[in-house]
């Protein structure tokens, strides 16, 4: 009885997740549903992982994950949203189980970190949670950049 349950559980959790023929149906369908009125941005890993940074209105970013899998694509978002002025830094782990750590600044600190196409921010990706370590690893892990929605 118990594996019953389980299997029903997980069938009904993929039954959530909308999919699409192609990447940009995808992030259509995630502008529309969070309302996005900011730019987003593709990364692609040294992993090859595709992340989206998204600016959904003034001072305000979230991050999401962008999947391809036999059913299609999907785009869900992995971390709050959150609120800044002058940068930041939080820790991330993807649907795939990556974990990385993603920094915003208003300066370029040094040549990881890549523009966003708003001009707003410079950002490094790090692999790994980071923030709380004593020596941070700082090899950034963005191996591609670019605008997806101005």
């Amino acid at each position: 009885m118990m594996t019953s349950f389980l299997l029903l559980s997980a069938c009904s959790e993929e039954n959530n997740t909308n999919y699409f023929p192609s990447e940009e149906a995808a992030v259509e369908d995630l502008i529309q549903s969070e309302e996005i009125k900011g730019s987003i941005d593709l990364i692609t890993t040294t992993d090859e992982i595709e992340v989206l940074v998204i600016e959904r209105d003034k001072n305000n970013y979230s991050v999401a994950e962008l999947l391809e899998d036999k059913n299609g694509y999907t785009a869900n978002r992995i971390s709050a949203n959150v609120v800044m002025e002058l940068g930041g830094s939080w820790e991330l782990k993807t649907n795939s189980k990556q974990k990385y750590t993603i920094y915003f600044e208003k300066k370029q600190e040094n040549q990881n970190f890549y523009p966003l196409s708003n001009g707003d921010y410079y950002i490094s990706l790090v692999e790994g949670h980071q923030i709380t370590k004593e020596d941070p690893i700082s090899t950034n892990s963005i191996k591609d950049i670019r605008a997806v929605k101005d």
